[in-house]
């Protein structure tokens, strides 16, 4: 590099006026290894009854993640850990012809997936071998920033995990055709049912930095408390149960094919579903109650541990659809449909509503007091977990923001989507359908989980006091015993319009070819099925913008060619047997997709200003539009492999930082990022090995025209 740091923040010695930062950028090494056995049976007992089935079995063994630097001793190494996975999938179908009108099929099907982690460190007494002392043996200690990020990303190996989730589920379907109507009717029965670990951390996580300067943005240095082993914040924790969540599904369907004239058709459906509420095998799961006195405190507001489901029952799961297709002339055809789509509930993500079963003591100053917690040669101050008679033990601390609860919605209702679509298809030649389809949905209730006990933005005008709010967060929120708390409940809701143009070539002569474009819109205020978060929220509707999934353009083309080739084909026709098995059979494929990028927003960070808790976005600067954020962009830049030297996308210029206490405004995903162009190619063959035996030689190409 022509430039030496801090100039250059892609050299290896940029250090600023906040200290040295991490810009370290290695190989790594990965290693993966994945198999897979299926073993299949296809039986007929009749002409009438056979019967199938399936048993396959995967098998996963690899380092945690392949994009990272590897650690000169990978002892230390939170990636370094091999993490086994075992899947095991079964399904079985029998089907019996009752007459000649009538079909009956039964179903079943389970799966179970196993993850595992043991580090190799448990029970090393690591915290020790640095001399941290009143420390436990079982894990190796994590250090991280102030704000709980890995210090230079350097992930210590933490402690083991465990997460099993298994499915099963029977299924009953019963067909018969009568006159012009083909009725369809069945019933599945779906057991579900996890069980996970939680990932404990008795010998600590410690957090340094923050306390150089005290309230004052941008001063401190996380490296530097590390060395000086100032601790900020130190966490402890010790699992005393395993999530054990359990659920029943019931689903009811029928459907009836009507073919009221030999040009139209109608397909009318009901389908009703019932989710059990959430519920854990012995009833070891949290709930908090906004009326209840927590028993920690005494303040309003507490964490209960309430045996059954969580949430009432939901039996309006209703889910009716229409479909039709009419040939209104030659060659033309119509077709619409509607249907609502039920979702199901379960979680919002692992050990959810499972608070105070993973015993959590943090020790740090209180809130508004920015001295250390304590000093690492020193060691933390004693505590002791009082684990009750139900088996939970009672958050342990002076300082409530590292005390979360989780509050799933006692009024909970199945989310659903709305889905409807209308097409005309025109077949203007003999192997050639042209088509235009219009499809949209909507999304009512969806699932999302927002921290609930923020601190509103219009909490006061009085600029000293937003800045007393500032320095002592915690003593100013709704619910001061606690950090967050999590509710999971119906808040989201979607909408997405597209349009698509296809041509499709049906396969004669030994070619086929397709190609549609799309072009469509989603917009919600959060694209997570869980996790949710935005400036506040108690103004959601901030949040409103593109989806993260939005992809305005979307062209696909997909072609396959034989190779004319061998016997019965223009060329080599009468070769012989051994020109035909080198030459013959071949089939080339191809698949081009080209897409817009997809939307994305800015935030801004480093700035003197102050601000309440929450996302900061910026404004945009006097005289701006978001048109004015794009640069010319020449995507291979001064060089062609290295991130390091690309040439800016947006202009920084066009934003402006907002004034203390005030919420930026630009909104959510307010740009696309750059598209990309996708290329596959297959050429595959098939060789027969004999009559009843056959191989595939199959070579396949991804993006083999990239730059």
């Amino acid at each position: 590099s022509p430039y030496a740091g801090p100039n250059n923040r892609f050299n290896q010695t940029f250090v600023n006026r906040t200290g040295p930062h991490n810009n370290l950028s290695a190989d790594t090494t990965y290693r993966s290894y994945r198999t897979g056995t299926d073993y299949k049976i296809d039986h007929m007992f009749s002409s009438k009854h056979k019967i199938f089935g399936r048993l396959s079995n995967y098998r996963h063994r690899s380092f945690s993640d392949r994009w990272q630097v590897q650690y000169a001793n990978r002892t230390f190494d939170y990636h370094g850990t091999p993490f086994p996975i075992d899947q095991t999938q079964l399904a079985i179908s029998d089907s019996l012809a009752l007459s000649s009108t009538t079909i009956n099929e039964v179903r079943f099907g389970g799966s179970r997936r196993k993850f595992s982690r043991e580090p190799e460190t448990l029970d090393g007494n690591w915290a020790g071998k640095p001399g941290i002392p009143s420390v436990g043996p079982q894990t190796m200690p994590s250090f991280l920033d102030s704000a709980g990020t890995d210090l230079f990303a350097a992930r210590f190996p933490e402690g083991r995990s465990l997460e099993v989730t298994e499915s099963a589920s029977l299924q009953e379907n019963f067909t018969q055709i009568r006159g012009r109507h083909t009725f369809k009717m069945g019933y599945e029965l779906l057991r579900t049912r996890a069980n996970s670990a939680a990932t404990d951390q008795p010998s600590g996580r410690y957090r340094f930095g923050g306390t150089e300067f005290p309230f004052r943005n941008n001063t401190g240095n996380a490296f530097a408390s590390f060395l000086l082993g100032a601790v900020v914040r130190a966490d402890y924790t010790q699992a005393l149960a395993t999530w054990l969540p359990r659920w029943w599904t019931h689903s009811l369907y029928f459907q009836d094919d009507w073919k009221v004239t030999p040009a139209l058709t109608f397909n009318l459906g009901l389908r009703w579903q019932y989710e059990t509420p959430f519920s854990t095998k012995y009833g070891q799961q949290s709930q908090f109650d906004p009326n209840a006195t927590d028993p920690l405190t005494g303040r309003k507001g507490a964490l209960l541990h309430p045996a059954g489901g969580l949430a009432g029952r939901d039996l309006n799961s209703l889910q009716p659809r229409i479909g039709m297709a009419w040939s209104f002339a030659r060659h033309w055809v119509w077709r619409a449909g509607f249907a609502v789509n039920t979702l199901d509930l379960w979680t919002n993500d692992l050990r959810e509503n499972f608070d105070e079963y993973l015993a959590t003591a943090s020790i740090q100053q209180p809130s508004g007091n920015p001295d250390v917690a304590f000093y690492l040669q020193k060691g933390p101050p004693q505590f002791q977990f009082n684990v009750l008679p139900n088996g939970t033990a009672p958050f342990v601390g002076t300082n409530y923001s590292g005390r979360n609860a989780s509050y799933y919605d006692p009024n909970m209702r199945s989310p659903y989507i709305l889905n409807w679509n209308a097409g005309l298809q025109w077949q203007f030649a003999s192997t050639s359908v042209l088509e235009l389809i219009y499809q949209g949905s909507s999304g009512v209730g969806l699932l999302e989980r927002w921290d609930t006990n923020q601190i509103p933005l219009d909490v006061s005008t009085d600029p000293a006091q937003l800045d007393r709010i500032r320095r002592a967060p915690q003593d100013y929120k709704p619910y001061t015993q606690f950090g967050s708390i999590f509710h999971y409940g119906n808040y989201g809701h979607n909408s997405f319009h597209s349009g698509t143009a296809k041509y499709e070539k049906r396969f004669s002569r030994g070619f086929n070819f397709a190609s549609f474009y799309t072009f469509s819109k989603a917009i919600d205020e959060s694209s997570d099925d869980g996790a949710a978060s935005g400036i506040t929220f108690f103004n959601r509707r901030l949040e409103k913008g593109r989806s993260a999934y939005d992809v305005t353009h979307r062209w696909v083309t997909y072609a396959l060619y034989e190779l004319p080739f061998g016997r019965g084909r223009r060329f080599l026709g009468g070769g012989g047997p051994l020109v035909n098995r080198v030459a013959g059979g071949w089939r080339l494929g191809m698949i081009q997709t080209v897409e817009s990028g997809a939307p994305f927003g800015f935030t801004f960070a480093g700035t003197d200003n102050v601000f309440l808790p929450g996302v900061q976005r910026p404004n945009l600067a006097p005289g701006k539009t978001y048109d004015d954020i794009r640069l010319d962009w020449d995507r291979y830049g001064p060089c062609r492999h290295s991130v390091a030297c690309k040439l800016p996308w947006a202009d920084i210029n066009a934003f402006a930082i907002p004034a203390s206490f005030t919420p930026g405004k630009t909104g959510r995903n307010i740009l696309s990022g750059p598209g990309y162009v996708w290329h596959q190619i297959t050429i595959a063959k098939q060789v027969p090995v004999s009559e009843r035996v056959k191989g595939t030689l199959r070579v396949d190409f991804n993006n083999p025209f990239k730059y």
